[in-house]
């Protein structure tokens, strides 16, 4: 009987003692398995980032409608913001300045972060609202260079 009690506590000490080995080796397996996957998610997110389109657009504004224009693009107008994310366009900003040839003008920046490009400014194209909004932008704005609209600029530095 005293041999058996001694089998069995070895037997459990034994068996304790691969538990408490294994658990270790069991978190630290999961630990890098929670690593990777966070890899991946960075790694993803880090393509995300690198896929981002930023643009960059410069045109006039028609002083006698510089107040008109401010209005209609005050935070309290909802406008087409929930267009513009929709169809995967980020942080955009527009800012005015008068330059010394008595002009003032807008630079616009955003940053595209779809896939298709061409394909969601076609469908945001389309948007009935977002048609009525540039009826109204668009004449109270003066293209540069002969451009149809906004003068898209070069991206000539994006600090990471």
């Amino acid at each position: 009987m005293k041999i058996f009690r001694i089998f069995v506590s070895i037997s459990l000490l034994t068996l304790i003692g691969t538990l408490l080995n294994c658990n270790p080796k069991s978190n630290k397996a999961m630990d890098q398995a929670e690593n990777q996957s966070s890899n991946k998610e960075m790694s993803v997110e880090g393509q995300k980032s690198k896929n981002v389109k930023r643009i960059g657009m410069i045109i006039k504004i028609k002083p006698d409608r510089l107040n008109e224009y401010l209005q209609l693009h005050s935070d309290t107008n909802p406008g087409v913001r929930d267009l513009l994310t929709k169809y995967n366009i980020r942080n955009f900003s527009i800012f005015m300045t008068r330059l010394e040839d008595g002009n003032y003008y807008e630079f616009g920046y955003y940053e595209y972060t779809g896939n298709d490009f061409d394909g969601d400014m076609a469908k945001l194209a389309k948007e009935p609202r977002n048609i009525e909004w540039l009826k109204t932008c668009d004449p109270m704005q003066i293209p540069l260079n002969g451009e149809a609209g906004w003068m898209q600029m070069k991206q000539i530095y994006f600090n990471k």
